[in-house]
């Protein structure tokens, strides 16, 4: 199989996020942490701002895809409130794709090895959170990256606005992933918290 550097370079990113998860339970989950991952010196794909916060329809076409070509596997579990979740995990069969796209990367990159460690280690943290609280700090950092001369109270008030279904005393705790990248995030991005 043939693919472009950039089609690998966003392949080894998903496989490596789900590796590190193991499972990810829920698409905003998924896209939230590609999101916050991606932002580690990937670039290996686009978000914009969308109902739940940073969206890359280019990840949901390559999950759709992976999952068509049975590279992982999409379940879908009910959450008992009319509403369904789609879990993603490795089918057990074909689990070894999940180092091939990672390893061609890093044959075409050697110097990226720190990033794809630096990466496993960003997922495992995120993978402790809510969707909705992944939801939250996504968007957090987002705003923060479109406006870097908001203050604290400002960037809260922002992700209220964008989203009053959360309240301020809700988003406040989101301000933690900024300590959580503080070193991967630019400069001009972190906010320092209280």
């Amino acid at each position: 199989m043939s693919l472009s550097p950039s089609r690998l370079r966003r392949l080894a990113l998903i496989t490596l996020t789900l590796d590190s998860a193991l499972e990810i339970e829920g698409r905003t989950k998924f896209q939230k942490m590609v999101y916050l991952a991606n932002l580690i010196g990937w670039s290996a794909l686009d978000f914009r701002y969308h109902n739940y916060g940073p969206y890359s329809e280019t990840l949901a076409l390559e999950l759709e895809n992976m999952r068509n070509n049975g590279w992982i596997r999409e379940k879908e579990v009910s959450t008992g409130r009319d509403h369904t979740l789609f879990s993603y995990s490795f089918d057990k069969g074909k689990g070894g794709i999940r180092y091939t796209f990672v390893n061609k990367f890093l044959d075409l990159e050697p110097k990226a090895e720190k990033m794809v460690k630096r990466t496993r280690g960003l997922i495992r943290d995120l993978s402790k959170f809510s969707s909705e609280e992944l939801e939250i700090m996504a968007t957090l950092v987002f705003e923060r990256q479109e406006d870097p001369s908001l203050d604290v109270a400002q960037l809260v008030e922002r992700v209220h606005e964008l989203k009053p279904q959360f309240t301020i005393e809700r988003i406040d705790p989101g301000l933690r992933i900024f300590r959580i990248m503080q070193d991967v995030l630019p400069r001009g991005s972190v906010v320092k918290t209280h």
